[in-house]
């Protein structure tokens, strides 16, 4: 079974790119280390945030 996770990033205009950039290596980086794969991106057509979406198996209930 696969779990699912979605991260948003606000972008806006008055926004640093630079630092939009570092939260969005920032958070990749902790997903990938707590064992999450990076599975998507979007960014919203008005430029106000950015989703990433993250996903990792997950063992069913009751096997072992």
């Amino acid at each position: 079974m696969k779990e699912i996770v979605e991260r948003v990033i606000r972008v806006g205009l008055s926004r640093n790119v630079r630092k939009v950039f570092d939260e969005i290596e920032s958070i990749s980086a902790e997903m990938i280390r707590s064992g999450w794969e990076l599975q998507e991106s979007c960014v919203e057509e008005c430029l106000g945030k950015i989703h990433l979406i993250f996903n990792r198996e997950i063992d069913e209930i009751g096997n072992t």
